[in-house]
């Protein structure tokens, strides 16, 4: 070998000193991968060094790039890599170390840029790893495994491809089992996350428990002086929130209550949390009492700051609506002015920078028209209510908003136009919202699911009936509207054949497609 190799060790010396301190210590990376690049330039070609060094080299660009954010570390790291995959030909077996740093840096580069490339490379390279470390390394199959799960439920916010999310929970799970007792927690907390995903998409209740009890098992073996534990707590705060939407448990309201307490005391000592608990915490408002306008008060200043923040950016209309709604729980209980002409504000402002055709047009289109109907009950004046007629029925007729929120919007409807006396309005959004309930209940999600979605909005069917009576039709036609709100699950029964089973004797992927179809439509 030409040369000394003085300077490579001096480079392993000082990568190995930045994994060692978590990526604390990065003062020394820009000589350390100067040195590698000099040994690359030295090695003969066929050196057993060559591979091992380029591995470390593009393990140390990557680490650069996370100092730096400079996106050239990345595009050089991926050219040493693919340079050396060209060399060595498709029929050689690349070191393990090769494969998970060029999985590392391709990783990095989609969170930069999104190209789903990258990720397909990702996610080629995590395989041929884990596939080595299977009969060389069994050790870091955990790790490997949890890396391929987190990559696979990043190609499924892209794709939307169900069976991405499945298979991410099938490693998770097996690298959860076979993880060492200190990494437990991680690969538990991994678990937990992409559950809650497929919950909150297809809305499976056993992933909802299963997510809770990984993650309350986490917190609770977690130090409080750990580095994750505010991330694990804002986490569990999250799920007990859903845990009581889905059951009413008071107990679980009072316990995500209690995180979220935990967690603005926290705040400073971990800012990296802000942006999660900012984003969940209005869910806290369904809490009453001092309780309540304790956390409100505490968030307002927080909130307030996110969305300064966000001037500018696409997370700015979230930011405001999140504080419109603080600023509307304040006037709620206190009765001040002032909270209320700042939630209008900021809801209009969210209205005004969000696209009409973005699903969250809907949602700030809600949170607006509640402000106005809550100024016009304090004032009276009707020009509130004719425009949060006009906001909710935008709402209720959105077509890519979810459809929990357009029925949502159709109800509240029912009400804006019966106090206006629009009673031929009223009768409209009764129809309206009674057509929607077979699509929030709709026949490919579980029977439990099913029932809860309904029972969330219960009161439609009466209150629809009552508006179509009001509009002076006849009482037969009241009653059909009626029985068509309460007997959504009968007609699901009527229609369809939901069991599957005999399909699947005669043609399993013809079954399989078709329960596929319904988890997409869910």
């Amino acid at each position: 070998m030409p040369g000394d190799d003085d300077p490579l060790n001096d480079a392993e010396r000082i990568f190995q000193a930045y994994v060692a301190s978590g990526g604390a210590d990065a003062h020394e990376l820009p000589r350390a991968a100067h040195h590698y690049r000099h040994a690359l330039a030295t090695l003969p070609s066929d050196h057993p060094r060559r591979l091992p060094v380029t591995a470390n080299l593009m393990a140390c660009l990557r680490a650069l790039f996370l100092t730096s954010s400079d996106r050239i570390h990345l595009d050089d790291a991926i050219t040493l890599g693919r340079h050396q995959l060209d060399q060595a030909g498709p029929a050689a077996q690349l070191p393990l170390a090769f494969h998970t740093s060029l999985a590392g840096v391709h990783n990095a580069r989609f969170q930069y840029t999104e190209d789903p490339a990258d990720l397909d490379a990702t996610l080629d390279h995590l395989r041929t790893a884990a596939d080595l470390a299977h009969d060389t390394e069994p050790g870091m199959l955990p790790a490997l495994r949890s890396n391929l799960a987190f990559t696979l439920r990043l190609r499924y916010d892209t794709t939307r491809d169900p069976d991405n999310l499945t298979e991410a929970i099938d490693l998770a799970r097996r690298a959860h089992r076979d993880a060492p007792a200190a990494v437990r927690p991680k690969t538990a907390y991994m678990l937990s996350s992409i559950l809650m995903l497929r919950h909150r998409d297809f809305n499976d209740s056993t992933d909802l428990d299963d997510a809770l009890h990984l993650a309350t098992d986490v917190v609770d073996r977690t130090p409080q002086d750990h580095p994750e534990y505010s991330g694990y707590l804002a986490h569990l705060a999250t799920l007990e929130v859903e845990h009581h939407r889905r059951t009413r448990d008071p107990h679980a309201l009072e316990r995500a209550a209690a995180h979220y307490e935990r967690l603005l005391d926290l705040l400073d000592a971990a800012p990296a949390i802000r942006p999660v608990v900012i984003a969940n915490w209005a869910q806290i408002l369904e809490t009453t009492g001092d309780t309540r306008f304790a956390l409100v008060t505490r968030m307002l200043p927080e909130l307030e700051a996110a969305a300064e923040e966000a001037r500018g950016s696409a997370h700015r209309p979230g930011a405001l609506t999140a504080l419109a709604r603080a600023h509307l729980a304040v006037h709620e209980i206190q009765g001040t002015a002032d909270n209320l002409h700042t939630a209008i504000a900021s809801a209009d402002e969210a209205i005004a920078t969000t696209p009409p055709e973005h699903p969250d047009h809907a949602d700030h289109a809600l949170v607006a028209a509640a402000a106005r109907i809550t100024r016009w009950a304090d004032h009276g004046d009707h020009t509130d209510l004719d425009r949060a007629g006009t906001l909710l029925t935008g709402a209720a007729n959105h077509p890519t908003a979810a459809p929990a929120v357009r029925i949502q919007a159709a109800h509240a409807l029912i009400t804006a136009r019966t106090t206006a006396g629009d009673t031929a309005g009223a009768d409209h959004a009764a129809r309206q919202a009674v057509d929607l309930l077979p699509v929030v209940a709709w026949p490919g999600v579980p029977r439990f699911d099913q029932e809860f979605r309904l029972a969330q909005v219960a009161d439609v069917s009466s209150d629809a009936t009552a508006a179509v009576l009001a509009a002076g039709h006849h009482c037969g036609e009241a009653v059909e509207v009626n029985e068509a709100g309460r007997a959504v699950l009968w007609a699901h029964l009527l229609n369809q054949r939901t069991d599957l089973a005999a399909v699947g004797a005669a043609a399993p992927h013809l079954a399989a497609a078709m329960a596929r179809v319904r988890r997409d439509l869910a």
